[in-house]
């Protein structure tokens, strides 16, 4: 039987608990109480948006890509899982660079996906969207990555172990890759892949094509503060140098020291 591509990128890549933790504590942390309302941007699956609303009664979720495919297969797949909580999410296929009818506590735009947008008036103007779709004292999230070897040519596997898709589907254990095919140190613009490898020696070859620009973070400060938040903080993962690997917690910095990869995230607060 053929596995769907998005269940293979939710195993490997998605993980919608820890990220909607890191999102409270954020929150909390620079408000003082906790959200309700969340704005996945670049949804996809929606599977955060998704999470959320099944997280609390009084929460509510939008989630907003402009690729039509990819919410019919959530509305097929991951809505009807939601059963009481299915109303309390609404997909929207349009363009994030405009302002969301709805206001929200909460917009995160996760996995670099804004780096779709390669000139800077067109990062300026989705940041200027995203605020404008926060309520007052509201909270915009997205990651970055970088390091020394951000902008080499990478081949990175990661054995993922077997698992149940929300569908309750059976996921055999298989090898996810991450690939950075091409950089351009002049404009930045960067292509990367996922492959999953199967077993039985079958591959999934490029199941998914990124075409970005990597955004520094001094670059994704200087935008967010033209799009007019009051002020952008940075939160960057840990790294634990016993086991040589991440160590799966983010803190706020004010510097940090480069390393071959890290993952970081920008916080706009308006």
């Amino acid at each position: 039987m053929a596995i769907d591509r998005h269940v293979l990128y939710e195993a490997a890549v998605q993980g919608v608990d820890y990220d909607l933790d890191l999102f409270q504590r954020v929150y909390r942390t620079h408000r003082g109480r906790d959200f309700t309302r969340l704005r996945e941007d670049f949804c996809g699956t929606a599977a955060l948006a998704c999470a959320w609303a099944r997280r609390g009664r009084d929460h509510e979720a939008w989630g907003v890509d402009h690729d039509a495919g990819v919410l019919e297969w959530a509305r097929a797949h991951r809505v009807p899982r939601l059963r009481m909580a299915a109303p309390r999410v609404t997909l929207v296929r349009g363009d994030v660079r405009r302002p969301g009818r709805a206001r929200v506590d909460f917009v995160c735009a996760m996995n670099f996906s804004y780096w779709v947008f390669k000139r800077r008036a067109d990062l300026v103007r989705y940041f200027r969207a995203a605020r404008a779709s926060l309520r007052t004292g509201g909270v915009f999230l997205c990651n970055a990555f970088g390091g020394t070897g951000a902008m080499q040519p990478l081949v990175e596997r990661t054995r993922i172990p077997a698992s149940r898709s929300l569908d309750g589907e059976h996921v055999p254990a298989f090898t996810y890759v991450w690939e950075h095919v091409s950089f351009n140190p002049i404009d930045h613009h960067i292509v990367c892949d996922i492959h999953f490898r199967l077993g039985g020696g079958r591959e999934m070859r490029r199941a998914f094509r990124y075409d970005w620009r990597l955004w520094t973070l001094p670059e994704i400060e200087d935008a967010l503060r033209e799009a007019g938040f009051r002020d952008v903080v940075f939160y960057v993962e840990g790294w634990d140098t016993r086991r040589n690997r991440p160590a799966e917690h983010f803190r706020r910095r004010v510097r940090f020291e480069n390393q071959s990869g890290w993952l970081a995230c920008a916080v706009g607060l308006r």
